[in-house]
């Protein structure tokens, strides 16, 4: 018998691939059509049948990171090679990473696709440069009329970031920022679409220096939204080519109660749906390690007389309906029993992403919260991993 060689495997009738590419799990699917461009094309036409999870991708204290389908509790090794490289930020499948010496650039989780994005110190604006000296380290100096220049260095280990991505169009939008702790102002975000060959610099403006949590929204990925320690939100409009635009500020909560000040933390959701900004409220109990979010939003009908002392005022969300929050991206995706997407859930890891706590960080907590219920699902098979860190994902 012949030994068949790729030219025949490429050559299977359509009807075959297809019965064997519908058997496939996910990452596998990925895997074979890549092959060649008759696998890639039946794979187009190829009806899923099994669910698609949000997936972890993991990382252990080895470096090795390996990605994790809650569906079927099952572990897959990436075959790319990740050393070196740390995982600012992610949509879909397409991942922001910046590697040793401090390249950003995008990566597919399931090809070999890689988008090189524009060194940092491409950063423009006026009386602003940032300079690199050395693998890791930058000199940002602002000029401020005649005075005499202010000069910081900033290290690589303390970048954030944040990505958009539109897979069918092939457009996106990566942000970052230097945050290196609450005493030094964080005044400014780098923003880069396809197309420039350069950043942005984007003043946030904001009445405190700790960026706690950023969200990159909108039908272009051109709404920034981010929010502070101090619990300030500000909207960025960031559709202009070299511009943007302040659309709003909003002081989401009252001040911290200090019983509560080291296991109340917030983030900021934008719902896919309607587009609705949700603060969410995360209360942990360090003693039973029991965790409870609340979901609020801006006051569509407030009081007239009570916005005198409180000129936003918030109403709390009891439900998401048919639909759940992925905390990670900070963005509603529909729920889909067919998908494996629970409906009123919410998926999350850990709170202190975006910024650089000066107390002790947060432990990391994988879990889905079913708002209805108060329950929270964990996944003991990721227990016995000696994880520093996770994100959730959709891998499509």
């Amino acid at each position: 018998m012949e030994t068949p060689n790729s030219s025949h495997w490429s050559e299977l009738p359509m009807d075959i691939l297809t019965s064997v590419f519908e058997l496939l799990s996910f990452v596998d699917l990925h895997r074979a059509k890549i092959v060649c461009l008759n696998w890639y094309s039946c794979s187009k036409q190829t009806l899923f049948r099994k669910k698609r999870h949000p997936w972890l991708i993991l990382f252990p204290k080895n470096d090795v990171c390996s990605l994790y389908n809650p569906d079927e509790a099952r572990v897959y090794k990436t075959k790319r090679d990740f050393s070196g490289i740390r995982f600012l930020a992610n949509s879909g499948k397409w991942f922001l990473v910046l590697d040793s010496v401090s390249n950003l650039y995008i990566i597919d989780l399931f090809s070999e696709k890689r988008i090189d994005l524009p060194p940092l110190e491409s950063i423009k604006r006026d009386h602003y440069s940032l300079e690199r000296v050395g693998d890791n380290e930058f000199k940002e100096v602002v000029v401020f009329g005649f005075e005499r220049p202010s000069i910081a260095i900033m290290n690589a280990k303390d970048l954030r970031g944040l990505l958009w991505v539109d897979d069918k169009k092939e457009e996106y939008v990566a942000a970052w920022y230097f945050n290196e702790s609450y005493k030094i102002p964080i005044d400014y975000i780098g923003v880069c679409k396809n197309g420039e060959d350069h950043y942005r610099r984007i003043p946030t403006r904001l009445s405190y220096p700790a960026i706690s949590d950023m969200v990159l929204q909108g039908g272009g990925g051109d709404s920034l939204y981010v929010s502070t320690s101090s619990q300030c939100m500000q909207k960025l409009d960031l559709s202009g080519q070299e511009g943007f635009k302040n659309d709003d500020t909003l002081m989401p909560f009252h001040p911290r109660d200090h019983v509560y000040e080291r296991t109340v933390s917030y983030n900021i959701a934008v719902t896919t749906s309607s587009g609705e900004v949700l603060f969410v409220q995360r209360i942990f109990n360090e003693t039973t390690r029991h965790r409870i979010f609340r979901l609020y939003k801006k006051d569509p009908n407030p009081d007239p007389d009570a916005i005198i002392n409180h000129p936003n005022p918030l109403v709390e969300v009891y439900s998401l309906g048919n639909e759940a929050l992925l905390l990670d991206l900070g963005i509603t995706v529909p729920a889909d029993h067919t998908l494996g997407i629970e409906p009123n859930s919410i998926y999350f890891t850990r709170h202190d992403r975006a910024c650089k706590r000066v107390r002790k960080p947060s432990c990391l907590d994988i879990c889905v919260f079913n708002l209805a219920t108060k329950n929270l699902k964990r996944f003991p098979a990721l227990f016995k991993l000696r994880l520093t860190d996770a994100r959730w994902f959709l891998p499509s």
